[in-house]
């Protein structure tokens, strides 16, 4: 079950940094419906919780009438899964909520206790966590799979000013040192693995030396080009020089490094086209989503109270 991932990244980095400023006592605020949105309530003190989420979140103040705003899109949100019956269980939202918690170092006890501190009832967030995840189903059922042109990558690249595409392909020879399953033995293989880095010097000769040692796997050479891998995988091979190994660092199979065997140019990649394409599609989604939400504003029956 895929969480959206700005609204966990955010949370999660809010939580880490979270002071209890505010005090984990608040009394009890009174509940006045402000809004009927399809015969579902939203009280002013739902209003209020969003505020206090996204001053968490976004480190940002929103007025009680864009918290509102907020709230009414996330009603719909969730009424149109219920239409569709794609709606969550409490068990898989507190499943997300508890993978959440995880994430950020907690169980989902102390991360209800941290979100106390800043004032927030648990049930909020939960709230914004299922609208967010089944409007996000929702509405990539609709778009289908957005595909980005070349043309299209080209295009945002020339106009950053970037007019020469060139990538770099790197040549890979990945070696595991082993940890048996239920084994902890990660300490004593990293010792190893450096070890092993400082004195290997060239690949052909370093994998000679490799397929010696007990319990390590040295695998098929692969290429990888930089247009097609995270920045901060990137910026440890093109400071790894040829010849060398990688920082190495603990996997599902054990303590794993990559021998660098070649590094090369490549005319008509780049090492930005990753970040851009993400970029272009969370433009098409942002756009397709906006587009739903209005017609589902048009048809829906909203009755302010005042």
């Amino acid at each position: 079950m895929r969480i959206p991932h700005r609204l966990v990244s955010a949370i999660v980095f809010a939580l880490a940094l979270l002071v209890p400023l505010l005090g984990s006592g608040f009394a009890a605020h009174a509940q006045q419906i402000v809004v009927m949105v399809n015969g579902t309530p939203i009280t002013s003190y739902d209003v209020l919780q969003r505020q206090r989420l996204l001053q968490l979140i976004d480190k940002k103040s929103l007025s009680a009438k864009d918290a509102l705003q907020e709230l009414i899109d996330d009603r719909l949100k969730i009424q149109q899964a219920r239409k569709i019956q794609s709606d969550l269980e409490q068990k898989d939202i507190d499943r997300m909520y508890a993978s959440v918690a995880e994430r950020s170092g907690r169980t989902p006890a102390q991360l209800t206790q941290g979100l106390a501190q800043a004032g927030l009832d648990a049930q909020a967030f939960k709230t914004k966590l299922a609208a967010d995840y089944v409007w996000s189903q929702y509405v990539r059922s609709r778009a289908g799979n957005v595909t980005i042109r070349d043309a299209d990558v080209v295009a945002a690249l020339q106009q950053r000013g970037q007019t020469t595409l060139v990538a770099t392909e790197y040549a890979l020879r990945p070696i595991i040192f082993v940890v048996p399953r239920k084994a902890n033995t990660y300490g004593a293989r990293l010792q190893e693995a450096n070890a092993l880095r400082a004195k290997f010097n060239g690949c052909d000769a370093g994998i000679e030396m490799v397929k010696g040692l007990k319990e390590v796997v040295v695998r098929q050479q692969v290429l990888r080009l930089s247009s097609d891998m995270p920045p901060n995988l990137q910026k440890i091979l093109d400071q790894t020089a040829v010849g060398r190994l990688t920082p190495p660092e603990v996997s599902q199979a054990g303590v794993e490094t990559f021998a660098v065997c070649d590094k090369r140019e490549v005319r008509g990649e780049s090492s930005q086209k990753r970040e851009i394409k993400d970029q272009l599609s969370s433009k098409e989604f942002t756009a397709e989503s906006k587009k739903l939400l209005d017609e589902l504003r048009k048809s829906a029956l909203i009755q302010y109270r005042h």
